[in-house]
């Protein structure tokens, strides 16, 4: 749990207002329920004023861990959706579109076909490369070669161009690795190239709500703030009812205690 999140957040600290979530899912991944119309009436109920969809798509290598939807699927069955949302409440918010993917070298033509159809990638970084050997943070992520593998994924994931923002960044540390020099070194320039570029890093919701507050983590925090990094703080929800639910609201209400540098919009591409 981060330090003092308690405290900050009780007594009256959940009165944050949430204005935008740019980490949502859809039921076409196969974990989660809900259409992008579900998700967009559940915003407008709550005051929200922009609302991007990033349903998980599958990487170009295929999948392992993490259920997605396929190409085929985004094009027939994902934007689609959009078409009816626009329709049902375009006028009360503003839809982006969007996807959630994993970063991997030499697949430039894959992601720039998908960014023709949309507004924004999100990098989401669950499988990396270490080596030649695909890791995933669930089941590997236990030492340092590996955290460290992934934070060289995702510096080049952001150098890539492709990536409007960085959702949690700290899920390596899902499995409760012990954070040496040199990962804290890593995942220090992590933060500084996604300064440099200008891109967002996300406190995740999720993390508190599914994963027993694995991350967000206390390095995380002290790093965007050392750096005045932008941070996004977002539901990740996998159900319309997820993404105004307390754990969202008491972790805007600490971003903004704290005095991170919380913005509300990510560029589109």
């Amino acid at each position: 749990m981060l330090k003092n999140f308690d405290k900050i957040t009780s007594s009256g600290g959940c009165a944050a207002t949430i204005k935008s979530n740019f980490h949502t899912h859809n039921y076409l991944c196969g974990h989660a329920g809900g259409t992008v119309s579900d998700f967009c009436k559940v915003a407008v109920e709550h005051g929200l004023k922009a609302l991007g969809i990033s349903d998980h798509c599958a990487p170009p290598i295929g999948w392992v861990h993490n259920p997605t939807f396929s190409v085929d699927r985004f094009f027939a069955k994902y934007l689609p959706q959009f078409d009816e949302a626009e329709k049902l409440y375009g006028d009360k918010i503003k839809i982006l579109k969007g996807v959630e993917i994993e970063y991997f070298d030499g697949y430039d033509d894959y992601y720039r076909k998908l960014l023709g159809s949309l507004d924004y990638l999100v990098l989401g970084q669950h499988d990396y490369m270490n080596g030649d050997v695909r890791k995933s943070v669930y089941a590997d992520g236990t030492d340092e070669s590996d955290a460290i593998a992934y934070c060289d994924n995702v510096k080049r994931g952001l150098r890539s161009g492709y990536f409007a923002l960085l959702a949690h960044p700290d899920i390596i540390f899902y499995n409760g690795i012990s954070i040496t020099d040199k990962i804290a070194t890593a995942f220090d320039d992590v933060v500084k190239t996604a300064v440099k570029l200008d891109i967002p890093l996300e406190l995740n919701a999720n993390g508190i709500r599914s994963h027993a507050f694995r991350y967000p983590t206390d390095l995380l925090i002290e790093l965007c703030k050392k750096h005045n990094a932008k941070v996004v703080v977002s539901a990740d929800s996998h159900s319309p009812n997820e993404m105004c639910d307390e754990p969202m609201y008491r972790l805007c209400a600490y971003a903004r205690t704290t005095g991170l540098n919380v913005v509300d919009n990510i560029r589109k591409y």
